[in-house]
């Protein structure tokens, strides 16, 4: 495995060229660049701690300006040489994505915020079959995704709201790196009643209409922010929403990011909404609810 301790540089350099895909050359050159990023401060941090000597740490040092500086020349120019492959991996990707062809999940709630959207394009059986094809053997009990999709997944914006608060130097593909088995089973089960199915009869009824349910203003504010964010190019995770929501409401009204009682009697970190003449919050929204909102506001028709 090539890392700064283990510097099997001109080997690795060899393995890139041999990707066909330049899309996933140029993710690969992006992902593992990353790599380095973590590897190096956990090495930064053992240098403090007096772990290895002042040769050894400058040894690592002058490897990760090495490799920094090659991948980054190669990522600009893949960049900048690839732009049309890159466009068109683009356009062919799903919905909201820049890389993969279909959404990627790793337990029950991911599952069931991109399941709906799926199943009404009519790609379910579909989406279930390629979960199931890009699955590997990971460590110990869990499982993983193929190390392309590991790094394409580094690019898809639209998963950040998952990484809840990590540190900025933490690659996000950390979140698809350990699927439990119990969830893949669950994905089998899934292609077992799509099987079942398609094998009955097609029975026909009028579909259902969603029930709607009257938005507060405060969720107004929220959409209103997630949507001026999109249309200006902005990333939509969901600590910079949060923080630009005070500059999207409405006269008279006041937004406080503070803790707020919780059903269980603590204090947690949440949204007071205050509207003038009004001493007390005409509502107040917990952090973790903000979140949940903010993953099926993303996703409604009009931010399209």
């Amino acid at each position: 495995m090539f890392s700064i301790k283990e510097w099997n540089f001109e080997e690795y350099k060899a393995a890139v060229k041999e990707i066909e895909d330049l899309v996933d050359r140029l993710d690969e050159l992006k992902a593992r660049l990353g790599n380095f990023w973590i590897e190096w401060i956990n090495y930064d941090a053992e240098f403090e701690d007096e772990v290895f000597s002042q040769g050894e740490y400058e040894n690592i040092c002058l490897r990760f300006e090495i490799f920094k500086t090659w991948t980054e020349k190669e990522i600009k120019i893949h960049s900048d040489k690839f732009y049309n492959e890159i466009a068109l991996r683009e356009k062919s990707s799903w919905f909201e994505h820049v890389r993969l062809p279909f959404p990627v999940v790793w337990n029950r709630r991911t599952y069931n915020d991109f399941e709906p959207e799926v199943r009404r394009n009519g790609k379910k059986k579909e989406w279930i079959d390629w979960l199931l094809g890009n699955l590997v053997e990971g460590k110990e009990e869990y499982w993983t995704y193929e190390p392309w999709i590991l790094n394409a997944f580094e690019n898809e914006e639209i998963y950040e709201v998952y990484m809840d608060g990590r540190a900025d130097f933490n690659m996000q593909s950390i979140l698809v790196g350990s699927l439990t088995n119990d969830f893949v089973v669950f994905l089998l089960n899934v292609k077992q009643v799509l099987a079942l199915k398609d094998a009955s009869p097609n029975k026909k009824a009028i579909t259902r209409e969603p029930i709607e349910i009257e938005r507060s203003e405060l969720d107004n504010v929220i959409l209103r922010t997630v949507k001026l964010r999109k249309s200006a190019g902005k990333s939509l995770h969901w600590n910079r929403v949060l923080r630009d929501l005070k500059n999207y409401i409405g006269e008279g009204q006041r937004i406080v990011l503070s803790d707020i009682p919780a059903r269980d009697g603590t204090m947690k970190e949440g949204i007071s909404f205050y509207v003038d003449g009004y001493e007390s919050p005409v509502q107040t929204l917990l952090q973790s609810t903000f979140k949940k909102k903010l993953t099926k506001f993303r996703k409604l028709p009009l931010l399209e």
